[in-house]
């Protein structure tokens, strides 16, 4: 991948769902540049790379599963008058026309990308004599890993509270390409045996052939960046921590923890992922994203236009995402000198007429563009190294406070050894801003109750809440 982002965006990812039977349509001229893409190594890598540019997209984690959509769902800000449509969101009322576009346009881009992955593992067994040296193995696992990653998420989103029901009927598990839907799975099997069998694929292809695993992630630009960049790829590290997420969430503590600790204690991660450490209040480029722990991460050369689009209190238009007043210290619980607090929550006045918000003064700063062109300025970040620390803390009784405190103190915070459970819920809440993973968080571990972003109240929780409802298009073709 090109650090410039130059990369040819194929035709391959234009393929779409089928409009009249909500499924997978492919037309002859698809067919025409499929077989021409596939004929070439370089052909197998712009595919890869087009998919790299779907996850990016507002439909994907460049909005709804990332920054704004799932983070109004988590209560994370206050919403405005005016923003009748996320208000409504944030109440789950996922019966308006606004809330059933945004899913359904989720759900379609969500099976384009894996439509995409399994034309390229379909395609690398066909035209394998194309793929020379580890390139089979590097794009193959890469797609399977990739592919696991959009079912989890939205089985995440669509599919049943897992603590609850994890044998309730939960979406498709689309592993090749095919002209009728495939069957409803019970949540379950989605988890164990579709997408942890993927993602073990997935590990056996990449321990063999990933450049991460002897040379690092190699975040420096070179003429050509194929194999450099690695955490801007699903990498192997990235698919052993995803391993780790995906099993916590299936209820197996064993698992996730073996996981979770194989990328902890190996023996390159101090210097493959080190702790960020402190980001200087003067410094005009902090890296408010923690890069050097990020595991796997997409590339926004426009990030900034995130921040201006959904935070900035000085462009706000039509949306502005911002806490209540007092949540943000309320949450810090006065450890200010935690890393996470400056420079990514800055104070403001934001004032207007009749403006019901005009006393709020935080805003939340983590995309906004550094002063220089530095790599971080660009990453979104997707799994990181923090978030293993919180599992094993979860999932290893014995030595929770260890891998908690372990994480507290590299984000400038003393040892604690009290109340696990209302830690962990603080950890992540302060961590994965903007990240879309809270949300997610508090559906996994079925939290009945959740504190309204806007006006401070409980809102009772429960599947009609925690499970967004299929699009109506799939429910027709369904009934």
């Amino acid at each position: 991948m090109n650090i410039n982002i130059k990369i040819v965006f194929i035709a391959l990812t234009t393929i779409m769902l089928s409009s009249c039977n909500n499924w997978l349509d492919i037309s002859p001229s698809d067919r025409v540049t499929e077989e021409e893409v596939f004929t070439t190594e370089k052909g197998f890598h712009s595919a890869l790379n087009g998919i790299y540019i779907q996850l990016m997209t507002p439909s994907l984690y460049g909005a709804t599963l990332g920054c704004e959509y799932v983070e109004i769902m988590a209560q994370r800000f206050n919403l405005r008058a005016t923003d009748v449509d996320y208000k409504k969101l944030q109440s789950y009322d996922y019966t308006t026309d606004y809330s059933k576009k945004r899913l359904q346009a989720t759900w379609e881009a969500a099976y384009q990308v894996i439509l995409n992955c399994n034309k390229i593992i379909e395609n690398a067994d066909v035209h394998r004599e194309v793929l020379k040296g580890n390139n089979y193995s590097l794009v193959v696992g890469e797609a399977y890993a990739l592919r696991a990653l959009m079912h989890f998420d939205i089985l995440r989103l669509f599919g049943p509270i897992y603590v609850a029901d994890q044998n309730a009927k939960s979406i498709p598990y689309s592993d090749k390409i095919s002209v009728s839907a495939g069957p409803l799975l019970p949540a379950d099997t989605v988890i164990q045996n579709r997408i942890i069998r993927d993602l073990s694929i997935a590990e056996n292809y990449l321990k063999e052939s990933d450049p991460i695993i002897a040379n690092g992630p190699m975040a420096t630009s070179e003429d050509d960046n194929t194999f450099r960049f690695r955490n801007l790829r699903m990498n192997y590290y990235a698919v052993l921590a995803l391993k780790a997420r995906v099993w916590l969430y299936g209820e197996n503590k064993t698992e996730a923890l073996k996981y979770a600790k194989m990328v902890i204690e190996d023996p390159n991660r101090e210097t493959y992922f080190p702790f960020t450490g402190r980001i200087s209040d003067g410094d005009k480029n902090p890296d408010r994203v923690f890069s050097t722990e990020v595991l796997f991460s997409l590339f926004n050369s426009s990030r900034g236009s995130i921040f201006n689009n959904y935070f900035n209190p000085d462009n706000a238009g039509k949306y502005l995402l911002v806490p209540k007043d007092g949540m943000i210290k309320e949450l810090f619980q006065g450890e200010e000198k935690d890393y996470r607090y400056y420079p990514l929550w800055r104070s403001t006045v934001i004032s207007g007429e009749n403006d019901p918000n005009a006393n709020l003064t935080m805003v939340c700063t983590r995309y906004k563009n550094v002063e220089d062109t530095l790599f971080y300025n660009n990453l979104m970040p997707m799994i990181r190294l923090s978030e293993l620390y919180l599992i094993a803390a979860e999932c290893d009784e014995t030595n929770s406070y260890t891998y908690l405190n372990t994480l507290r103190n590299n984000r400038n915070l003393t040892n604690v050894s009290d109340k696990i459970a209302t830690r962990l819920t603080a950890e992540y809440t302060k961590e994965f801003i903007c990240e879309g993973q809270l949300f997610f968080y508090y559906k996994r571990k079925n939290i009945n109750k959740l504190k309204s972003g806007s006006d401070g109240n409980f809102i009772n929780m429960s599947a009609t809440t925690y499970v967004a409802p299929f699009p109506d298009s799939e429910n027709k073709y369904r009934d």
